[in-house]
């Protein structure tokens, strides 16, 4: 063994056991959480005895002031908790936070409550529009609107300033919360009034039934439905679930302090699903014996959508014109085609009573007469080009992405080019092969 090797190793061996004596000494390392006592209060900062005169800590008094403290509420041999910010500063001491201390102290606390599931009491210190700013064990987190109980949600619909009014009125009040997020290291700490009030929800919903029919008092209306007071309870009339014909505003249907009957169509975590339109009967059942698939119609344009033109027919029945079927042209704008309250003649090529669909089409009749005959629709079969898409064998998820596009029976389809399916939202190349497979197997 050379010299340089002997001495190097020597040098290790030295390293080795200085590094065994720190770790023996407990040398305070960043954000460890230390006691200690006041050694002395000097004009800008406080003295703090480490481990019995092994270290030697500062705590400054502009930290101090952050963390809402003054200098004389130190005096010397007061117990003093805080946290490591830097383990030795330029002047060799180890830097420490009281304010720190508070924090880590406080995540810690949250951290068990947050494992063991527990109800606290949080302070409502702010509000914005999109919830409830909280503090609770001196950490600040936030409390989503879509998370407050019914009892205190703001039913207002999409009106953002008079939601942050509602909210407005629960500063400083205490809430009893749960924690359902929480990630120190990302400063996130979600709360949540609802989670906190699941059991008494539980037992309540225990003793109603799907299916059950049960009297309410109409406690809200927004764009999206009716909210429903059922005692302890409160559920929601979905706007389509509220009539059979077409609703564009729930307030026509209800006002605040009404009282309505009801039926529960679902019971999921805290939402109960309610239903007006299903205690009625469904006209659609009946009205739609009156017609059938190639017959000609007489209708008003009532509202013009991005995807196509809806019309009340004789007066009885609406129904759809898909933006594919209002012209043999390209049509980007059904709007430069038809216009609100005009009357038109149509043709009927579609209808499903279950689902409400009854389609028609405009450009039908401007077909030449010697070629009607041939692009007459056929009468409705399971795989005519008049019923729905989920009869081409296609999967339910599939189906349900080309409905929200608009694309409800297999004629809508026929009107698509391969380009025109690929590009409908949520289908790609693959999907869009094998709807064209199963198109083509008609």
């Amino acid at each position: 063994m050379t010299k340089e090797v002997k001495e190097q190793t020597k040098e290790q061996g030295k390293m080795a056991k200085l590094l065994e004596k720190t770790e023996t000494l407990g040398v305070p390392k960043e954000r460890d959480l230390i006691e200690g006592e006041v050694m002395a209060v000097t004009g800008n900062r406080v003295w703090v005895d480490i481990q019995n005169g092994k270290f030697v800590g500062i705590i400054s008094s502009r930290e101090l002031a952050e963390a809402g403290l003054s200098m004389p509420d130190y005096q010397k041999g007061d117990k003093i908790t805080a946290s490591v910010v830097e383990p030795e500063n330029e002047e060799g001491f180890v830097l420490l936070s009281v304010r720190e201390a508070l924090r880590n102290r406080g995540w810690s606390a949250l951290d068990k409550l947050y494992a063991e599931g527990v109800t606290l009491k949080a302070r409502v210190v702010e509000a914005n529009r999109g919830g409830l700013i909280m503090e609770s064990e001196g950490i600040r987190g936030f409390l989503p609107v879509s998370q407050l109980t019914p009892e205190h949600y703001p039913r207002v619909g999409n009106d953002k300033d008079e939601i942050l009014n509602k909210l407005s009125k629960f500063e400083n009040q205490l809430l009893d919360i749960k924690i359902i997020g929480l990630d120190q290291g990302l400063n996130k700490l979600i709360f949540s009034e609802r989670a906190a009030h699941q059991a008494e929800f539980d037992q309540a919903t225990a003793k109603i039934q799907v299916g059950e029919v049960l009297t309410g008092k109409v406690s809200g209306v927004v764009d999206f439905g009716i909210f429903v007071s059922l005692g302890s309870l409160e559920g929601l009339v979905h706007i389509s679930e509220i009539s059979w014909d077409k609703v564009d505003d729930p307030r026509k249907f209800a006002h605040v302090g009404d009282k309505i009957q009801v039926q529960v169509i679902g019971i999921e975590g805290d939402k109960i699903s309610l239903s007006m339109k299903r205690l009625t009967e469904d006209k659609w059942l009946h009205l739609t014996k009156d017609y059938q698939v190639g017959q000609t119609v007489k209708g008003e344009v009532t509202q013009i959508m991005p995807f196509g033109v809806f019309v009340k027919v004789d007066d009885r029945i609406d129904g759809l014109i898909h933006i594919s079927e209002l012209s043999f042209d390209h049509v980007a704008d059904p709007s430069n085609i038809v216009s609100a309250g005009q009357t038109l003649e149509l043709k009927v090529i579609d209808i499903e009573p279950e689902s409400h669909r009854f389609g028609l089409s405009l450009k039908a009749m401007q077909m030449p007469a010697d070629s009607e005959a041939t692009a007459k629709p056929k009468a409705k079969s399971r795989k005519g080009s008049g019923a729905g898409v989920s009869t081409l064998g296609i999967s339910d998820a599939l189906a349900r992405k080309l409905k929200s596009a608009g694309i409800e029976s297999v004629v809508d389809l026929k009107s698509k080019s391969a380009e025109e399916i690929k590009a409908i939202p949520g289908i790609g190349e693959k999907s869009a092969a094998k709807i064209i497979e199963a198109l083509s197997q008609l």
